[in-house]
């Protein structure tokens, strides 16, 4: 090939790659999604499963699909507490959250968090105002890997626990306001839920109403544990802890059901046991 064919080879090359730039960012300013299965996604698809390596922009990250999940590619390394316990940081809006239900016995200076392993002594703390945790149906092996603990407020309160913190170093349990900013990033209350639930039935029992979990938050239905020790609500709802005060003995929490897509904030007893999701210093 001569010298003047190469040149010419190579400047349209360079045009042709100047067009499809011009056409990936038109449409990517008008608010369209360009969609090439297992590359690059500008835009939430909630419909289709991508293919794993899939790479989107949500409009605040650029997340990964594993094949079951998205994870940020700019958020660092996996967060790990005392125990061990892996997460993943997410970016929702301009909060930073980790992307599953706390599952920790000890707070992040290694003491350990008393455990209740029977309806008597979750009773007791509750009466004594005394941090616990506990499993769903006190059972570890079955419902703490899928769905996390359950706190009740003085595990995570500083008056109560002596000051610690149960959430890995650099991160801390969210306030009333943080998760009311959550659920207006994600819409308001009529809709942030079904952006932040699991989809499907493994986690939620049917209809699991309006999940599509574009947020990557895979929230879960954890369910609670009553001030006397009973335990309700698995697959049916996630209660998320907050370290706000409201109304003695109340503290503020989000709740998530399977029967809607709304996320709704509210007050209940300190002593029942509820998740905690945990969100950047």
């Amino acid at each position: 090939m001569n010298k003047v064919n190469r040149i010419g080879r190579v400047w349209k090359m360079k045009y042709l790659n100047m067009i499809i730039f011009l056409f990936v960012i038109t449409h990517l300013a008008k608010g369209q999604k360009i969609i090439t299965n297992g590359s690059i996604q500008l835009g939430k698809d909630t419909i289709n499963v991508p293919a794993a390596g899939t790479i989107r922009w949500t409009g605040a990250d650029f997340e990964g699909w594993t094949g079951s999940r998205w994870l940020s590619l700019t958020l660092g390394d996996k967060v790990m507490d005392v125990d061990g316990n892996v997460y993943y940081p997410i970016k929702i809006g301009n909060q930073i959250w980790l992307d599953r239900n706390l599952k920790t016995s000890k707070y992040n200076d290694g003491t350990i968090i008393p455990l209740s392993s029977n309806a008597g002594e979750w009773n007791t703390a509750a009466v004594n105002l005394l941090p616990s945790y506990c499993w769903y149906n006190d059972d570890q092996l079955t419902n703490g890997i899928s769905y996390g603990a359950l706190y009740n407020f003085y595990a995570l309160d500083s008056t109560s626990n002596g000051g610690k913190n149960v959430c890995p170093t650099g991160w801390i349990v969210p306030s009333k306001t943080d998760i009311e900013r959550l659920r207006e990033n994600l819409g308001g209350q009529n809709i942030a839920g079904g952006k932040l639930k699991e989809v499907g039935f493994s986690f939620w029992l049917s209809p699991n109403y309006g999940a599509n979990n574009i947020s990557g938050f895979s929230a879960v239905g954890a369910g609670r544990r009553g001030p006397s020790g009973t335990f309700a609500g698995l697959k049916t709802n996630d209660y998320i802890r907050t370290r706000t005060l409201e109304n003695y003995p109340n503290s503020t929490y989000g709740l998530l059901s399977a029967s809607d897509e709304m996320f709704v904030v509210s007050e209940w007893n300190n002593g029942i046991g509820m998740s905690i999701r945990c969100i950047r210093e």
